[in-house]
C-alpha cells in the first residue's frame, strides 16, 4: 500500500513539474513574441513620423542612436538592428509606457541628393508634411493599416543606405568628405556657420556624385547622379 502511495505522490510530483514547465516557456514564448510585435510597431511609428524609407520620401543616414524611457542609448546601423534592439530593451522593461526614440540630430537623403539634418521634432513634422505620401502604417501595397506589422510588407525597411566614404556640397562650394559617422559633426558645424553668414538662407548640402549605396538585398550600386538616386528611390515605392 506504502509503495502504491509513494508511486502515486511522485507521478503526481513529475506530472505538475511538467505542467509548470509547460506553463513556464509558454510565458517565455508570449513575452518573447509580444516584445516582437512591440518593436515591430515602433519602428514603424518611427518611420512614418519622418517619410522614411520604402514607400516614403527620405532614407535615414545610418547609423543612429536610439534613447529608451531609461535614457540608456543603443547604437544601430539598420531598421533590423534598431528592432533588435527595441524587442531586447522591451523584454526587460514590459511595462514602460515611453516609447523609444530616436536621437537627434539625424540625417535624412531625399530624391533630389539634399542631406537634410532633423534637428528636433518640428524640423521631422515639416519633412513629413513636405513629402504628403500616405504611408501610414505601411500603405504601399502591404495590405496593412495603422498598427499593423508593417515590417511584414517590407515597408519598415530602407530603400537603401548610403555608404561611406561620401561628400557633400554647400552653395558656396565648400566640399565635406564624410569617411564615418564622427564626420557628421564637422558637417552639422560647417551647416551652422553657414546660416550664420547667410542669415535667413534655409539650404540642405548636396551630395557629390559619384556615391555608393547597398540594397535591401545586400547588393551594392554605384549612383553616379541625380536622376539615378530619383530613379533608384522611385523604384523602392
Amino acid at each position: 500500500m506504502k509503495t502504491n502511495l509513494f508511486k502515486f505522490t511522485m507521478l503526481l510530483v513529475f506530472s505538475l513539474g511538467m505542467f509548470f514547465t509547460s506553463c513556464t516557456d509558454s510565458s517565455e514564448s508570449t513575452d518573447a513574441a509580444t516584445a516582437e510585435d512591440y518593436s515591430e510597431e515602433v519602428v514603424t511609428r518611427t518611420r512614418d513620423a519622418a517619410a522614411l524609407g520604402k514607400g516614403g520620401c527620405y532614407e535615414l543616414v545610418f547609423p543612429v542612436t536610439v534613447v529608451f524611457a531609461d535614457s540608456t542609448t543603443a547604437e544601430v546601423d539598420s531598421y533590423e538592428a534598431l528592432k533588435a534592439a527595441i524587442k531586447a530593451w522591451r523584454e526587460y522593461n514590459p511595462d514602460v509606457q515611453t516609447r523609444p526614440q530616436l536621437a537627434y540630430p539625424l540625417d535624412v537623403i531625399n530624391d533630389a541628393g539634399e542631406v537634410i539634418t532633423v534637428t528636433d521634432a518640428t524640423v521631422q513634422k515639416e519633412l513629413r508634411a513636405l513629402c504628403g505620401k500616405s504611408i501610414i502604417g505601411g500603405n504601399h501595397g502591404n495590405g496593412h493599416g495603422q498598427g499593423g506589422h508593417g515590417g511584414q510588407g517590407g515597408h519598415d525597411n530602407a530603400c537603401f543606405k548610403i555608404n561611406f566614404p561620401f561628400s557633400v556640397s554647400l552653395p558656396d562650394s565648400t566640399i565635406i568628405t564624410l569617411n564615418s559617422k564622427e564626420d557628421r559633426k564637422t558637417l552639422h558645424d560647417a551647416i551652422k556657420e553657414y546660416r550664420k553668414n547667410n542669415p535667413g538662407v534655409r539650404v540642405h548640402p548636396e551630395l557629390v556624385f559619384p556615391i555608393t549605396v547597398t540594397m535591401e538585398d545586400g547588393t551594392v550600386v554605384t549612383v553616379n547622379t541625380q536622376d539615378e538616386l530619383k530613379a533608384l528611390k522611385e523604384s523602392c515605392d
